[in-house]
């Protein structure tokens, strides 16, 4: 079996139907609300720390067990803790449903599995061994997870503060495209790394130009002090 990578987005939009109110369904749970999903638990009982988001008002729950027609309008289904008839009964109501599911720990019952995922700010990294070996992505997401510092969080906040203003003033595709090749391949990122981000911002107007800059409200105070105090010998 081949996993194909894939990304869900706008899972605010409709429901996610979690089955299970353990350990298992609550990390799940955390990590499905860290991306603004809208989470319906059906169990029969919750563990305290989702029975604090569920008095929140954080996810919806449903105190009782699954039965058929529980998927309906839902984007997504979780089986986290299941027996193994309501394993076969949910997915099967969510193949009738053309539904993404996931039932933990099965994977012939499932159509969508999860990496082990490191993010740092917008920047989202998942890691898949095809259900063969989880240990090793784990084992993978910790190798990567130092090197993946925060400088890239700071990197995409800037980025996406300069998509609009690059959009409205450079009209050539090609052009944009090849700038934004030429921006990541600058030292912008290690310079972040280093805690210069005025130094960072002179690499991407170098880039970028003062117009888009400007206009993005990145400037241009920050680098005509750090011009000013180079010039200075400061």
């Amino acid at each position: 079996m081949s996993f194909y990578p894939i990304y869900l987005t706008r899972l605010h939009e409709q429901k996610v139907v979690l089955l299970g109110g353990n350990e298992e369904a609550e990390r799940k749970t955390e990590e499905l609300l860290s991306f603004n999903a809208n989470v319906h638990v059906i169990s029969l009982t919750l563990t305290d720390r989702l029975s604090q988001l569920h008095q929140e008002g954080s996810i919806e729950w449903t105190a009782r067990e699954y039965s058929y027609g529980d998927l309906e309008g839902a984007a997504f289904a979780i089986a986290a803790d299941y027996t193994p008839d309501i394993a076969q009964t949910v997915s099967g109501e969510a193949k009738d449903r053309n539904l993404l599911i996931n039932v933990m720990d099965n994977i012939p019952l499932s159509n969508a599995a999860f990496g082990s995922v490191i993010r740092q700010g917008k920047l989202t990294v998942s890691f898949s061994t095809n259900g063969l070996a989880p240990a090793l992505a784990v084992r993978l997401k910790e190798r990567f997870r130092e090197e993946l510092d925060d400088a890239y969080a700071e990197f995409l906040e800037i980025a996406g503060t300069l998509r609009d203003p690059v959009m409205q003033l450079i009209r050539d595709p090609e052009l944009r495209k090849q700038k934004w090749y030429e921006w990541v391949d600058t030292d912008t990122l290690d310079l972040l790394r280093k805690g210069d981000r005025s130094a960072a911002l002179d690499a991407t107007e170098a880039v970028w130009g003062h117009d888009v800059m400007n206009k993005a409200g990145l400037r241009i105070e920050t680098g005509i002090i750090s011009r000013i105090l180079k010039f200075l010998g400061l």
